[in-house]
């Protein structure tokens, strides 16, 4: 049987913006016109368009074929402006953009991740579904921020596939339910608590107090299957933005959180899939999420600091100079430890100068000072942010900045061959990790397959970076996206990282440094840590940066940066202090004009 050579009867020529397509032409054969091909041609465009998230598509058409423009305009495009002189002299076009806006259903630019796609075999048809190794390596999902994932993997435990959807789908600027600091919050009972007092009053009026001692309620995506707490679910999921909860409360006076249980989807598809259905169904026609408003409050400082630990962000005599600003600037200032946790309503604000970390109480203390209304740096979502390299990479990536050539390498798509074709030497690095801890160097095959092998026990996630040799790192401090100090730290005697936790002390655990006026900086550097900086937000960090070959490459950034004296302060003496402290009280004043949200 002779079959026929296809042939390409029309071709559409597209340009790719961050946010928007532009048709740069689009054709037909001539021999195969008025068949509808143009039309269908368009309308793949749009659905590629909408399916990978972007709001507009444009074009310009040609002003004197009032045909081809009312043939636009019946696909959905509107004129925008006329071109003149576009294709030459007196030739005028006309730029056309269709809004993509609400166009399609409900889920559009909307994504479920799973862990296997096969759990969802049998939902309603149109439900867009991926499996969560899909999500973390579609270049689809990284190049666009028009998606909004809801992340129903079974384990969202730190450094999980679930974990880094969650934190992925972040830096990516996705609208993401539950975020990684959603799950922390939940599994913190006075978190918890803190955000329950948003809804306090109609909690206190709908659950009654003949109920008994405990009230447990079960929460599939702000629907229960008990009508009379509807509104309820519907709040208590807004608030809480997890998936699948079962919340119980205890009464001793009021309500209160007992325990809030992350519930996961073979659990809901075995105990009430009817429910989930409708869940499901419902939430991608809404599509809503909402921010609850927190409170204000108003002028005390609260120092956090661990005076045990070895090596704190600030030793005692900076932590001294902190205090005299602080009260220079018009604070009542109060050292405080992890055991005055259940005080912090009674300050104005929180100044954390202990080591932070994601699975420690510094976290929680930010998290809750914050939801208490307090100013907090370090806030939490920095806490978050900074304390993990993958989150990093992918947010510098994507934004385009300079950093050494990365790998992330996944437990179980690590194979020999892909080893053995990464470049040596190497930098591996533990996702969350502090001080240089957790970052190894390998030199050869088997330190890099038996230091992997060791780190996969601690996590699904591993980042690999290329060895940039340099005698210092730059590290610029920031407040405000505002250069504070610079600093070259040179590394430790015999050794390739600043400090060297092999070592006993003294120069053989750390470099020397040098403080470096900030207007004598290269601007490379200084450029690069202000746009690696504003990507975390508007905080006190530290953005450690090599210059290598005329470049400067980001490295990370901290949260909680090394403010010690004689070091950073070496340059600007109790100006560093100040400048810092009046960053937070003018923080107090400005958060009295606004409206807070918890993100």
């Amino acid at each position: 049987m002779n079959q026929k050579k296809a042939a390409p009867l029309g071709a559409a020529v597209i340009f790719q913006y961050k946010r928007s397509l532009r048709v740069y032409s689009l054709a037909v054969d001539g021999a195969h016109r008025m068949r509808g091909l143009g039309e269908a041609l368009m309308h793949h465009v749009m659905d590629f368009a909408v399916s990978h998230g972007y709001e507009r598509i444009t074009l310009e058409a040609d002003m004197a074929n009032t045909n081809l423009v009312e043939w636009y305009k019946r696909i959905g495009f509107e004129p925008v402006r006329p071109l003149p002189d576009y294709y030459g002299p007196g030739e005028a076009a006309l730029r056309m953009a269709l809004s993509l806006t609400g166009k399609g259903t409900g889920q559009d630019h909307m994504v479920i991740v799973v862990d296997d796609v096969r759990q969802a075999r049998d939902w309603e048809p149109g439900i867009p579904v991926c499996s969560a190794a899909n999500y973390l390596s579609d270049t689809n999902y990284s190049k666009s921020s028009r998606f909004q994932v809801l992340n129903l993997c079974h384990s969202r435990k730190t450094h999980s596939m679930g974990y880094y959807v969650s934190l992925l789908a972040s830096a990516r600027n996705h609208l993401v339910i539950p975020s990684v600091m959603a799950v922390k919050d939940a599994a913190s009972p006075m978190v918890a608590q803190s955000l329950l007092e948003e809804i306090h009053d109609y909690v206190e009026k709908k659950v009654p107090t003949n109920h008994g001692p405990d009230f447990e309620l079960t929460i599939l995506l702000g629907m229960t299957d008990n009508p009379r707490y509807s509104e309820l679910a519907q709040k208590l999921f807004a608030l809480f933005s997890i998936p699948f909860l079962t919340i119980r409360l205890t009464w001793n006076g009021s309500w209160n959180v007992k325990k809030i249980k992350m519930l996961h989807l073979k659990q809901v598809r075995h105990d009430c899939p009817e429910l989930l259905r409708a869940a499901l169904k419902a939430y991608c026609l809404k599509k809503r999420f909402t921010r609850p408003r927190l409170k204000n409050h108003k002028y005390d400082l609260a120092i956090l600091a661990n005076p045990d630990e070895r090596t704190p962000p600030s030793d005692p005599a900076a932590l001294e100079r902190f205090r005299k600003a602080a009260e220079k600037v018009g604070f009542h200032v109060e050292f405080i430890t992890k055991a005055d946790q259940r005080r912090m309503c009674e300050f104005d604000a929180l100044f954390i100068r202990e080591t932070t970390a994601v699975d420690n109480h510094t976290y929680a203390m930010s998290r809750h000072a914050y939801t208490e209304g307090l100013v907090v740096v370090d806030d939490p979502w920095s806490i978050m942010l900074c304390s993990n390299k993958v989150y990093l990479q992918e947010r510098l990536a994507n934004a385009g900045i300079c950093q050494p050539k990365g790998w992330l390498l996944a437990r179980k798509s690590a194979d020999d061959k892909l080893l053995r074709a990464l470049p040596l030497p190497l930098v591996f690095k533990l996702p969350e990790s502090s001080f240089s801890q957790g970052v190894y160097l390998v030199k050869t095959l088997p330190d890099l397959k038996e230091k992997l092998a060791a780190m996969f026990e601690k996590t699904d996630l591993v980042i690999a970076q290329e060895f940039l040799r340099s005698a210092y790192d730059w590290r610029i401090g920031l407040i405000d996206n505002t250069p504070l100090f610079a600093c070259k730290y040179y590394m430790a005697s015999n050794h390739w990282q600043i400090y060297n936790w092999a070592s006993t002390g003294g120069e053989e655990f750390s470099g020397k440094s040098d403080g470096v006026p900030v207007k004598q900086v290269p601007p490379a550097v200084l450029k690069a840590a202000v746009n690696a900086s504003s990507l975390i937000g508007n905080g006190f960090y530290g953005v450690d940066l090599k210059e290598v070959g005329g470049k400067a490459y980001v490295i990370e950034v901290n949260d909680n940066p090394s403010v010690d004296a004689g070091v950073e302060d070496e340059l600007l003496g109790n100006e560093l202090y100040e400048r810092i402290m009046r960053s937070l009280f003018n923080r107090i004043e400005a958060e009295r004009q606004q409206v807070r949200y918890v993100y």
